[in-house]
C-alpha cells in the first residue's frame, strides 16, 4: 500500500503513517521532541490575553493570529515564516520556536506534501482509466490552492487535458490564488468562483462533473453534521472512478494553546471519525484509505467512488 505503514484498521479501512523521508517531510530529532514537550506544557497555560505578546515577538506570529484560519497565514505556516525578516536574538529565537518547533506549524507542511503526493496519485490513475479526454479537478475551499497549482507545475507529459476549478468564498484568497496561477493559464484551463463550499454543485448544471475533488481544511470547521452532508453531496457529484481528497486535524498536545491563545479553533476528529463520516455519505471501505503525515496530527483521507 504505496509503502505506508499501516497503524490500525477501522471498520475495513486501513489507517496509514507516511514516514518515507524521500517525499520531503519534516520529522522530530530528540532535541526538537524534548524542546517541545516542555515548551508545549508551558504555552497551554498561557492566558488568551498572552494573545498580544505573542504577536510582538515576531512579525510572522503576529500575521498568523491576525489572519488564523485564512490562506494569509496558511501561506506563513507553508513558508516557515520567512515572510518577515528576524531582526535580534530575540526574534530569531521565536522564529524557532513558532515555525520550527511548535508540532502544528511542521504538520501542516507535512500535510501539504501528503495531498501533492496524493493528488499525482490521483491524477496518473485517472490518466491510465477511464474513456473521457479530460481530467476535471474541483478544490471546495481552494484558499491559495497551492497543492493542486504545485502539481500541476510538477506535472510533464501528462495525456489527458486538465481543467481545474477553485472554489472559495474569499475574494482575496482568490486574486492570491491567481497570482500563484499565474504561468498556468497558458497550459490548463482553469476558473476562479467566489461562492461558499455548500454550492459548489451549482457550478456543475452543465455536466463535466469532477474527477478529482480536493476539500483539504474545511472539515476542521465542520462539525459530524455538517461533514457529512457535505460529503454526500460530493459523493453525488464525483465522477465514478473519481477521487474525494479530504483531511482533518487529530487531537495533539498544543490544541489548548491554538485554539485559546493563537485563536484558532478547530474541530479535531481521530482518524476513525473521519472514516465514519465518509462511510455515512456513501463511500465504501474498499474504496478508502486514511494517511496520517509523520507527526500524526493531520489525517488526510482518500476515497475513490
Amino acid at each position: 500500500m504505496d509503502n505506508y505503514l499501516q497503524i490500525s484498521k477501522y471498520r475495513e479501512v486501513g489507517i496509514f503513517v507516511d514516514n518515507d523521508r524521500a517525499s520531503g517531510y519534516e520529522f522530530n530529532n530528540f532535541l526538537r521532541k524534548f524542546v517541545n514537550f516542555f515548551i508545549t506544557h508551558i504555552l497551554n497555560m498561557l492566558p488568551a490575553s498572552s494573545r498580544t505578546y505573542i504577536k510582538k515577538t515576531h512579525k510572522s506570529a503576529e500575521e498568523v493570529i491576525e489572519h488564523a484560519t485564512t490562506h494569509r497565514a496558511l501561506e506563513v505556516l507553508y513558508n516557515h515564516g520567512r515572510t518577515n525578516k528576524s531582526n535580534g536574538l530575540t526574534q530569531k529565537i521565536a522564529h524557532i520556536i513558532w515555525f520550527g518547533v511548535l508540532n502544528n506549524s511542521i504538520a501542516v507542511r507535512n500535510r501539504l506534501k501528503l495531498t501533492k503526493k496524493e493528488l499525482i496519485k490521483a491524477l496518473f490513475d485517472l490518466e491510465d482509466n477511464g474513456d473521457s479526454k479530460t481530467v476535471n479537478i474541483l478544490s471546495i475551499a481552494s484558499g491559495s490552492a497551492r497543492a493542486i497549482i504545485e502539481v500541476l507545475n510538477s506535472i510533464n507529459g501528462y495525456k489527458k487535458e486538465i481543467s481545474a476549478k477553485f472554489l472559495d468564498k474569499n475574494p482575496k484568497a482568490i486574486e492570491y490564488s491567481k497570482e500563484l496561477a499565474d504561468d498556468l493559464t497558458k497550459k490548463y484551463e482553469l476558473k476562479w468562483i467566489n461562492d461558499t463550499a455548500g454550492n459548489f454543485y451549482k457550478h456543475y448544471h452543465n455536466g463535466g462533473n469532477p474527477d478529482i475533488i480536493e476539500m483539504v481544511g474545511l472539515l476542521d470547521y465542520f462539525d459530524e453534521t455538517k461533514s457529512i452532508t457535505m460529503l454526500s453531496f460530493i459523493y453525488e457529484y464525483l465522477n465514478e472512478g473519481g477521487f474525494l481528497i479530504t483531511a482533518n486535524i487529530i487531537h495533539n498536545r498544543e490544541q489548548k494553546f491554538i485554539s485559546k491563545v493563537v485563536g484558532w479553533p478547530m474541530v479535531y476528529r481521530s482518524p476513525e471519525n473521519l472514516i465514519d463520516s465518509a462511510l455515512a455519505a456513501g463511500f465504501i471501505p474498499q474504496n478508502i484509505k486514511i494517511v496520517c503525515e509523520p507527526l500524526k496530527i493531520h489525517a488526510v483521507l482518500i476515497a475513490k467512488k
